[in-house]
């Protein structure tokens, strides 16, 4: 069995005559109960509809220590789809999306728009590549302003991405300074990973599969796994967030992970144990 260097994986059997203890509650997530003056005024927390799905005879736990040693906030999940498991800190609720409503915007493009329209002399497909694999802010810009933000934001609770919306430009710091906000949540993330997984054969699914799959910012949740293992996912960075989401699709057990956080007491340590928390991920079979 491997070990990460802050994170590390506990499997413990528990047979039918042996209480089965909680998972990891939301109470131990959160090292600070404060909320931003955004989220607690503009913001309506959606308790999580996560469920925890397991073996009778089996409890398995990922220690997210390491994420809490290095963040004020953490949300975050597991979903295992060889055996619909998944593990949870069961805390979501609105946060800052940073770069991860970029997979959001791009499901609409291929959704309910024609990828190869061609916009400000380009195609949207050759918009929304960048966006994804580079995370190109300037494309989501024009993607944004292509579509409009109402008829993103109604797309997405017609998905039934009930936290995730769009207030503002990417690098908008004026916005930002009015109290405008993206936002996302662990459910919504977990809701898009999992369709995304699901319908992988299926278009558009197929092809934002392939599109996430050519990620080149690579420094969370792949950045410790074994080299052969496929990662499609999508970060996102702020001055308060580091977020990761992505599929690990690993030969004998692939899973969905997503790691919210906010407010940060280290910036190289809380990647560093998000690239941590995803190795001890694979080591469950």
């Amino acid at each position: 069995m491997l070990l990460a260097s802050s994170t590390y994986l506990v499997v413990t059997k528990f047979f039918a005559q042996q209480a089965t203890p909680a998972v990891i509650e939301s109470s131990s997530i959160e090292k600070s109960s404060k909320q931003s003056v955004i989220e607690t005024s503009q913001k309506t927390t959606h308790s999580s509809t996560i469920s925890t799905q397991q073996s009778s005879e089996v409890q398995i736990q990922l220690d997210p220590s390491g994420l809490l040693a290095n963040a004020e906030q953490v949300y975050y999940g597991v979903y295992y789809f060889k055996n619909n498991q998944e593990l949870s800190s069961h805390n979501s609720a609105p946060t800052v999306s940073a770069s991860v409503i970029k997979v959001f915007i791009m499901e609409y493009a291929f959704t309910k728009a024609n990828p190869t329209e061609i916009v400000q002399g380009k195609s949207l497909n050759e918009w929304i590549i960048p966006m994804i694999q580079q995370s190109d802010n300037e494309a989501t810009n024009v993607l944004i302003e292509h579509f409009g933000m109402e008829t993103l934001n109604q797309f997405f609770q017609a998905q039934g991405y009930r936290d995730t919306r769009v207030e503002r430009k990417m690098l908008d710091n004026v916005a930002r300074s009015q109290g405008k906000e993206n936002y996302t949540s662990l459910n919504d993330c977990m809701i898009f990973l999992k369709k995304l997984y699901q319908q992988r054969e299926n278009y558009p699914q197929s092809t934002m599969l392939e599109i996430m799959k050519g990620q080149t910012v690579r420094t969370k949740i792949p950045s410790k796994l074994a080299g052969e293992i496929t990662v499609a996912n999508k970060t996102g960075e702020l001055d308060n967030a580091e977020n990761d989401i992505g599929l690990v699709l690993t030969e004998d057990n692939p899973f969905a992970l997503v790691v919210l956080t906010k407010n940060m007491t280290s910036v190289a340590g809380i990647r560093n144990a998000i690239g941590d928390f995803a190795l001890a991920a694979t080591q469950i079979n």
